[in-house]
């Protein structure tokens, strides 16, 4: 075990907390305290909350002075905006009045690190102790341990991990958003960086002594969480809401995709349409996008009561796993369309199957249950000894389609899609549309289904049509 180093100026920074902010009487830290060793394990590290409800978590970095601070706190309220402020300790004990304003108010106030150091720099001993003296001012000012950690720069190390552990916090914080404010932006450009970027679940990281446009920019922010429909709240609220508690190793199901090179007698199921005369359609949807796209396509779904079948690109649901569980909980569902969208014939049977199963995983993790084992290929292009090499994987069915609505070409106004579609269309033909930013598709999606209804046409999943035909196979045998 190693002594403090700095127990001497922790007693320092209460004796001056106490002579200039308050008259309360403080308590010296025991000097006896001494740095726990790590096990080697590590804290969470949280830079980003799964989760479906959307909300978004404001976070800033450090006390600015007193008329800044006031300022910041009435814009916040008159926004009806709560915050997570992660606070050097010195501050703290300086300034404990105004540290209990700001929880006054409704904010959350959380460790960071007692004199901002450059944490990139500190050995183990020294983040431990940069943490845990933190703790203890947090204890005395405010009569509480803070559960979560962030360092000034939003740089996370082992270290810190490790310490946060050992200190028995809940997590090490990063950011998902963090338009660099110091750069001094307008209060514009700090909100146009951030509307670029922002989803639900993300933890937006400001500072409040750099720049002072950060006051101004609090009711942009405001009115661009209206319009897209976010709760801006703070982080202990923000993480409350995530959904994944599991990993995907304890997910039943997970290796239902496996690598397997004895493909050659493997039958594949290829599915493009459903034979029948009665006047129904499926709407299917590829590919992958910001959140703000997604949100779009099934806002028209939800407004038509249509259910629809995504096959979604892997390495997109990945950084983004929380819009592939909102997909499944509107009533849709979810299929493979690869990890890394490749032309799937130019693949080595290894690259191939080795694709599948990581696409496969990430969307069993992003849902916490298992996708339909259906599969689509990039740009549906197949033969017939890679169909073998997918089904041999354990794919049960390779979803392709006969309607190709060419969405995805950027010159194709609403219309010229409209166009296509309708064109095609008869009983039992699978559609093919893309989530993709930047596309009119969702102008031509309504457009497409209200000529549909009109003409008397209902619409199914895919695995509706795949299970009924698959049952009438089985019954004719």
């Amino acid at each position: 075990m190693k002594r403090l180093k700095l127990c001497g100026l922790l007693i320092m920074l209460f004796l001056a907390g106490c002579q200039s902010a308050t008259q309360e009487t403080i308590h010296p830290v025991d000097s006896s305290i001494e740095v726990k060793k790590s096990d080697g394990t590590k804290s969470e590290l949280i830079s980003h909350a799964n989760i479906v409800v959307p909300k978004v978590s404001l976070t800033f970095n450090g006390l600015a002075d007193n008329d800044t601070m006031k300022s910041l706190l009435t814009k916040l309220d008159e926004s009806n905006m709560k915050a997570t402020f992660f606070l050097e300790g010195m501050r703290v004990a300086q300034e404990p009045e105004l540290v209990k304003d700001i929880l006054k108010r409704g904010h959350e106030v959380q460790n960071g690190t007692l004199t901002f150091p450059d944490v990139t720099s500190l050995d183990y001993d020294q983040t431990y102790e940069e943490i845990m003296l933190t703790n203890q001012i947090f204890k005395e000012h405010l009569g509480y341990t803070p559960k979560f950690v962030r360092s000034r720069s939003g740089d996370v190390t082992d270290n810190m991990r490790l310490a946060a552990k050992a200190l028995d916090m809940k997590a090490v914080i990063g950011l998902s958003i963090n338009p660099l404010d110091r750069k001094m932006q307008s209060a514009q450009e700090l909100i146009n960086y951030i509307s670029k970027y922002i989803d639900r679940g993300s933890i937006i990281h400001l500072n409040t002594y750099i720049n002072p446009a950060i006051i101004d920019a609090i009711p942009l922010l405001a009115q661009l969480a209206k319009e897209r429909e976010y709760t801006i709240t703070t982080l202990s609220d923000l993480l409350d809401k995530r959904y994944l508690t599991k990993s995907v190793e304890e997910i039943s199901g997970y290796d239902a995709v496996s690598p397997n090179v004895n493909y050659e007698q493997a039958k594949p199921n290829l599915y493009y349409r459903k034979e029948t005369t009665k006047k129904e359609i499926a709407i299917t949807f590829d590919d992958w996008a910001h959140e703000k796209r997604v949100k779009e396509v099934l806002d028209v779904l939800r407004q038509y009561n249509i259910k629809s079948t995504f096959f979604l690109i892997g390495s997109g649901v990945e950084k983004n796993p929380q819009l592939a569980k909102m997909i499944v909980e509107e009533g849709h569902e979810v299929a493979s369309h690869s990890y890394y969208h490749l032309d799937v014939t130019k693949m080595t049977p290894e690259e191939l199957q080795d694709d599948l199963v990581k696409a496969h995983q990430a969307l069993t993790y992003a849902l916490q249950e298992p996708p339909l084992l259906y599969f689509r290929p990039a740009q549906g292009i197949m033969d017939e000894r890679t169909a073998k090499i997918i089904t041999a994987a354990g794919i049960k069915t390779i979803a392709m389609y006969d309607i190709a609505s060419f969405d995805w070409n950027l010159d194709y106004s609403a219309q010229d899609i409209y166009e296509r579609v309708i064109s095609r269309v008869g009983p039992g033909k699978v559609i093919v549309m893309h989530i993709l930013d930047g596309t009119n598709t969702v102008e031509a999606l309504p457009l497409i289904i209200e000529k549909l209804l009109e003409d008397g046409y209902s619409f199914s999943k895919m695995s509706t049509w795949i299970e009924e035909d698959s049952n009438r196979d089985v019954n004719e045998q």
